[in-house]
């Protein structure tokens, strides 16, 4: 992960008038290890049809005859789907129900629905979606796989209960590929969810804007961070279609991280997070300043650093403490407007507090997610001129939920969507009649859906075996695996042992590989104490790489910066004042109250680069 940033900043903020960019300095990456190895890693994008060649052993990749043909009214196909409540895939039988300009809508044989209202939802994608979308994004891959520029919607039952539609990148590819596969751009909707009878409605057609970013970002960035590619697919909805709906989730639940997409948890708060968050870029700075964003490369908040710099504005970081505020405050009246949201209704109010004081001395001691905020109000401050704030915050975080299994470093796979991490070594075993790979494993990932790999090369990465181990999965129930791998969680540190006798006498690559799909993101994978004991080779990775050649992955004392945004706001009529420190760097302050305030509000928001683990913090104000 590159351009990764740490602001120290004291700034007091009057706001009655602009506010101007504000200076930041940076912490070395040279004090943090990790910091320098995540800045200088380069997460390769999951090339499905190079792992094809290397895992399933496809010389050639044949490509689907191409459609030149319009498809017809009543024509019936057989198509994949996924049931995500149980994990699986089936087919159904579709038969096509309406052709519009762009789209092909199939509809499941044994359903039956309005083909009125299906015409025209097909009629506001060719009018309305598609023009629009292309228009704030750019373009998806056309005519794609099987050379027809329409796309495909198929609107089908038991899609999964938690779902309106989804694209998945899979159809993309051949059948070779992905056995899966239904080769086609297409996007798949919920009859359970959506309805038979009712299609053309603005909250249908937001979804299907919603789907359509899917596959241009798809098209654009492919490992784009799953948080920030489905806040540009909500911001669509909300920007063309008012349609914000999850807004206030996330202002109910403002500790969710903002650059996580946790699985098995309820999205709803980080669907708004991430709407909110690219929404406040598209209020500061406009249209033309989101687009340069879509299209710069990199992944998670790094473009926004970059973009946010050559503007001439501060870093991310900064714009972060602004938001924060802003989902508090929700008043684009004060100042320059940086403080509210023009693109959501007020009756949405601000974020919720997690405290409202009435008792001095107060203290709090609890644990926050990082990019994410505690909202404390301190109120009844009759006949008090000064408060004294104190935040004890660690300096420090993990960058992995465990410590390394013996000393304090690891390899570590990194952590991102859609991507393919490695780490190899080349071994002699020619003088050996056995061998045998020792390593303890740690790994916590989309379970069925992102695995690890200890892979195998006897002819110098032409060929690859995956190598069945004592704590690997073979089930591949979403037929998403190569072969054995790891999936899920290991539950701490796991000792693996591999038998490696099949190549005694040869010269072999040896790689630990994890490939992650296009959705949920887990923290990956880490690897300790390695060891060939019929070679003499050993390493704990203590003093030096192990002779491991990495490809995303990082040698990781597991250490990183911890910093935490600590503001403070008072509102006098419509003045407001703004002091925001930097802890730990800072721990103590004293607040003057202006006169006529009648509450003070605290926003503690800690940040951490690439981690999801929480930081411990105590507030105490006298």
């Amino acid at each position: 992960m590159k351009n990764i940033r740490f602001a120290l900043l004291t700034a007091l903020l009057l706001i009655t008038s602009p506010i101007y960019a504000q200076t930041t300095t940076s912490t070395p990456a040279s004090d943090y290890p990790t910091v320098a190895a995540l800045e200088q890693a380069t997460v390769q994008v999951a090339d499905s049809i190079d792992l094809a060649r290397r895992f399933k052993g496809l010389d050639s990749i044949p490509t689907p005859v191409a459609n030149v043909t319009p498809r017809q009214v009543g024509e019936v196909q057989t198509f994949w789907v996924s049931d995500t409540d149980a994990n699986t895939e089936f087919q159904i039988s579709a038969t096509l129900r309406v052709v519009g300009q762009h789209i092909y809508m199939w509809v499941q044989s044994d359903v039956q629905v309005n083909v009125a209202e299906l015409q025209k939802l097909a009629d506001a994608f060719d009018t309305r979606v598609y023009p629009n979308v292309r228009a704030l994004w750019g373009e998806e891959s056309s005519p794609g796989i099987d050379g027809d520029p329409r796309l495909y919607g198929l609107f089908a039952q038991k899609l999964g209960s938690s779902i309106a539609a989804y694209f998945s990148s899979r159809n993309v590819f051949p059948k070779s590929v992905w056995p899966t596969s239904n080769q086609h751009e297409m996007f798949l909707f919920n009859l359970d969810a959506l309805g038979t009878q009712t299609l053309a409605n603005m909250d249908i057609e937001s979804v299907v804007a919603h789907e359509f970013q899917h596959m241009i970002r798809f098209n654009i960035e492919r490992n784009e961070d799953s948080w920030l590619n489905e806040g540009f697919s909500v911001f669509t909805q909300l920007l063309l279609y008012h349609d914000g709906g999850s807004i206030p989730y996330f202002l109910a639940e403002p500790q969710t991280q903002l650059n996580d997409w946790p699985p098995n948890v309820d999205t709803s708060p980080h669907y708004g997070a991430g709407d909110l968050f690219v929404a406040y870029f598209y209020e500061r700075f406009g249209a033309a300043a989101l687009r340069k964003l879509s299209d710069e490369p990199g992944r998670g908040l790094e473009p926004f650093d970059r973009v946010l710099k050559e503007m001439g504005q501060s870093d991310v970081d900064v714009f972060f403490a602004d938001w924060v505020l802003a989902n508090y405050l929700h008043d684009t009246k004060i100042a320059d407007g940086r403080y509210g949201h023009s693109l959501i209704s007020t009756i949405y109010g601000g974020a919720t507090p997690l405290a409202t004081v009435t008792e001095y001395p107060y203290s709090y001691s609890g644990s926050l997610n990082q990019y994410a905020t505690d909202y404390h109000v301190l109120t009844n401050l009759q006949g008090k001129q000064t408060l004294n704030i104190h935040v004890d915050a660690p300096s420090t975080a993990k960058l992995i939920p465990v410590d390394a299994f013996s000393g304090e470093w690891v390899w570590y796979s990194n952590r991102a969507d859609l991507s393919d991490m490695t780490l190899t070594q080349t071994f002699d075993l020619t003088t050996v009649k056995k061998a045998t790979l020792d390593y303890h494993i740690w790994y916590d990932t989309e379970q069925f859906y992102d695995y690890g790999y200890v892979t195998v090369s006897s002819d110098n990465g032409k060929s690859w075996q995956i190598l069945k181990t004592p704590k690997s999965d073979t089930t591949n129930q979403t037929n998403s695996a190569y072969g054995p791998g790891y999936t899920g969680s290991s539950d701490g540190w796991q000792p693996e042992q591999v038998a490696l006798d099949a190549y005694a006498g040869k010269k072999i690559l040896v790689r630990f590989e994890f490939v992650a799909d296009d959705s949920t993101t887990s923290m990956g994978m880490a690897i300790d104490d390695v060891a060939i004991p019929e070679i003499g080779y050993h390493s704990d990775f203590e003093h030096d790489s192990g002779g491991w050649g990495a490809s995303g992955w990082v040698r990781t004392d597991n250490l990183l910066p911890q910093q935490v945004w600590v503001q403070a706001v008072q509102q006098v009529g419509e003045q407001v004042q703004v002091k925001r420190w930097l802890a730990p760097a800072e721990s103590d302050w004293q607040l003057p109250i202006e006169t006529g305030a009648e509450s003070v509000l605290i926003a503690i928001s800690p940040f951490a680069p690439v981690t999801n683990s929480p930081a411990n913090y105590t507030l105490d104000v006298k």
